[in-house]
């Protein structure tokens, strides 16, 4: 992810209730890295099961509930995880608040001393669900709104009534006193509704705005095509970097993800700026495309991935090793071969000034050429 607010304001209030807080506060890049990849955050995909249909979903989530790790099953691994120190568990899904072990599974991680937010649609966030969610002490709701038009956003989840209800969850959430974030996928249909949908945050005092692009994986890559243009990408990145420094001092943090070239393009922004050398340490150390090493994947079935948007590369199972086995005592070759494949990356990737802090995203590499060290052809450099 790239934290413009953080870059460009030295602001990010929820990045910072959120990250890791003290065992990696002072190491070098290299160490950095290192502590991350033996404590990835774990995105973990609860169930299949979600009440939308949504065209881009990466996991193509089904309206009926199929095959989840037991409710035993969950605790241990998030025992696991609680010991091993892991930074974040993000429950997702499908739709996670769908899952029949959610809570047990949330107020456990709770009481083992794990932190753990939500990725939802929203829509199933009554004021109780809320207070559920705050007694569970989830640190983040992430709500996806993907058009201030409730039609063009209730077309693109496929169900109708989805963005009032949607709405309605992240005021609820707020209400309840839990951070909250807004989130849009972005693509040629909503490129536009960016700078609505951002005042919208600021108008309900969301503290987080946070804009997706779309990876061809799942659903997603049958709308590929839909992505937006090298220079629709352009327009919202600047948009989102002015916006960042004139809302220096507000109450809201503005980042993207699923991008890492985001962070080169900001590079080029800042190419006469003071500030340049500062931001670049700092993109450094995110690191770009954390495929394999800052991010872990599980699915409902157990299935480890070293991105979720990443389904064909499975490098273990919870239920037959444990995470750590798999993760750090005896990692696949695939999976270190992945950690290292910054140093074997070709084309406009391979021979980039920025290749230290972006990488590009190695799932679109894959989706677009089938090489997983190919180049990103999504990026947004004129320069390359």
């Amino acid at each position: 992810m790239i934290i413009f607010s953080k870059a460009l304001a030295d602001q990010a209030t929820v990045w910072e209730a959120l990250r890791a807080s003290h065992h990696c506060q002072n190491l070098s890049p290299d160490l950095l890295r290192f502590s991350a990849q033996t404590r990835p955050v774990v995105m973990w995909n609860l169930t299949e099961h979600c009440n939308l249909a949504c065209q881009h979903c990466y996991m193509d989530a089904r309206q009926k509930a199929g095959e989840e790790m037991t409710l035993e099953e969950g605790v241990a691994l998030i025992d696991e995880l609680a010991e091993l120190k892991v930074p974040i568990i993000i429950f997702t899904g499908g739709e996670p608040l769908l899952s029949r072990n959610f809570y047990a599974l949330a107020f456990h991680a709770s009481e083992v001393g794990l932190k753990a937010v939500i990725s939802t649609n929203g829509t199933l966030i009554t004021p109780e669900v809320a207070r559920l969610l705050a007694e569970a002490k989830i640190r983040y709701v992430g709500v996806s709104l993907d058009s201030s038009d409730p039609e063009r956003h209730d077309s693109f989840r496929g169900v109708a009534g989805a963005h009032a209800r949607a709405l309605q969850g992240l005021k609820n959430a707020r209400d309840a006193g839990l951070k909250t974030g807004l989130r849009i996928t972005l693509t040629r249909d909503n490129w536009q509704d960016v700078p609505h949908l951002l005042n919208l945050a600021i108008e309900e005092s969301i503290p987080r705005f946070c804009l997706y692009h779309l990876v061809p994986t799942g659903r997603g890559a049958g709308i590929a095509d839909r992505d937006v243009t090298p220079e629709q990408r352009r327009s919202v990145i600047r948009l989102l970097a002015e916006a960042a420094e004139e809302l220096k001092g507000k109450n809201i943090e503005i980042l993207t993800t699923d991008s890492p070239m985001d962070g080169a393009f900001l590079m080029e922004i800042l190419k006469d700026d003071p500030r340049r050398e500062d931001v670049r340490k700092l993109l450094t150390n995110a690191g770009g495309c954390s495929t394999g090493v800052k991010v872990a994947n599980i699915n409902h079935r157990g299935d480890v991935h070293p991105c979720h948007f990443m389904p064909h590369v499975v490098v273990g199972n919870v239920r037959e090793r444990s995470f750590k086995d798999i993760w750090i005592d005896n990692p696949s070759a695939e999976l270190l071969a992945l950690r290292g494949i910054k140093s074997r990356l070709t084309g406009a990737c391979g021979r980039c000034e920025y290749l230290d802090l972006c990488g590009g995203c190695r799932q679109k590499a894959y989706y677009h050429s089938g090489d997983l060290a190919a180049e990103d052809p999504t990026c947004i450099l004129e320069n390359k």
